[in-house]
């Protein structure tokens, strides 16, 4: 079977964290702290924070906005459960909004339209490797937390009052399983990210959060850091065969941004007329493809889809295919025509 997504690990990953199990020291320490000064550098943000997951680095973000009871986060249906759990674990309550029929994303009328005097916070991710519109978003003067988990190394991240990421196994980056981070421009905002990070040894206590990340994952991310360019490079390449070699597949219908210089490849998403259809007859041939979000934020909350025509459209039709650095030429080319044969 070639799996959907696989982790890019090697011997300089291996080097790396043996090199930290044989210090003796595997918990926060000197690698965070460089992985945070190289993150930083390499994103554009002063300041960042290293927490254990994409998750927790979303759930610190909006509780240093103060996105808490009695507050509001508003967020897109189209985007994965992780978004909703952060809101929740705050005890925010979340409002969720359809997305653009074209781009997938939040737009600057849909997030207006849903404003409310409670809001805190604006969650918008970037999917797939394509930009959202989030400096016409900020412009609406709600804090806004820019979620590059999937869109790393598309000249975004810069624009939100935070920045989170997420170095999960599969996704552009990994520190080696599990890890994310929080970035930004205010020094006093990032100071509270850290404070709510740091919950032992304090003289005054509040409710904080044991979220660190290790030395021995920020070892491996830090690696990978160092090979995110080359990544992004295979992704590109291996997404423009895919353009080359289904651009005329019947009832397939190719990403709209496909030539576009100003994303990245973290996924290439399809849409056909029945996505689960489709994954299991290429299943069936020994692919593995899945929808790219496994299920759209207001069916979880049982809001009515009706309120949600794209999400709902978007979550019958949308396909993703195996791209990643490990993909070989063969494995690709099964892809190809599994594709291509009914």
């Amino acid at each position: 079977m070639i799996p959907h997504s696989k982790p890019t690990l090697g011997p300089a990953e291996a080097r790396a964290a043996g090199r930290v199990l044989a210090s003796g020291h595997p918990a926060m320490g000197p690698e965070v702290a460089a992985f945070e000064r190289e993150a930083a550098r390499w994103l554009g943000r002063p300041h960042a924070v290293a927490v254990s997951s994409g998750t927790s680095a979303l759930q610190l973000a909006l509780a240093a906005l103060g996105a808490g009871s009695g507050r509001e986060v508003l967020c897109p249906s189209y985007v994965c459960s992780a978004v909703l759990n952060a809101v929740l674990a705050n005890g925010a309550r979340p409002v969720i909004a359809d997305v653009d029929r074209q781009s997938y994303h939040l737009t600057p009328a849909l997030v207006k339209k849903a404003l409310t005097r409670r809001t805190a916070a604006v969650i918008v991710p970037h999917l797939f490797g394509r930009p959202a519109p989030v400096r016409e978003i900020v412009r609406l003067g709600v804090p806004v937390v820019e979620d590059c988990a999937l869109t790393l190394g598309a000249g975004v991240g810069r624009a939100g009052s935070l920045t989170v990421l997420s170095f999960y196994a599969t996704k552009l980056l990994t520190s080696g399983g599990q890890g994310g981070m929080v970035l930004g421009d205010d020094r006093r905002l990032m100071e509270s990210v850290r404070d709510l990070l740091l919950h032992d040894n304090r003289d005054a206590y509040k409710l904080r959060f044991n979220a660190q990340m290790t030395d021995l994952q920020a070892a491996v991310g830090r690696v990978q850091l160092g090979r995110l360019k080359g990544f992004l490079k295979t992704r590109k390449r291996l997404a423009d065969r895919y353009t080359a070699s289904l651009g005329n597949v019947p009832g397939l219908l190719l990403p709209f941004d496909a030539e576009s210089p100003k994303r990245t490849w973290f996924r290439y998403t399809v849409e056909v007329a029945d996505a689960r259809k489709t994954a299991r007859a290429l299943a069936r041939k020994g692919i593995e493809a899945k929808p790219p979000v496994f299920r759209p934020l207001h069916r979880y909350l049982g809001l009515d889809p009706g309120r949600f025509p794209v999400a709902e459209e978007l979550d019958r039709r949308m396909l993703s295919i195996p791209l990643y650095p490990a993909l070989t030429a063969r494995g690709q080319g099964q892809v190809i025509q599994g594709m291509r044969t009914p």
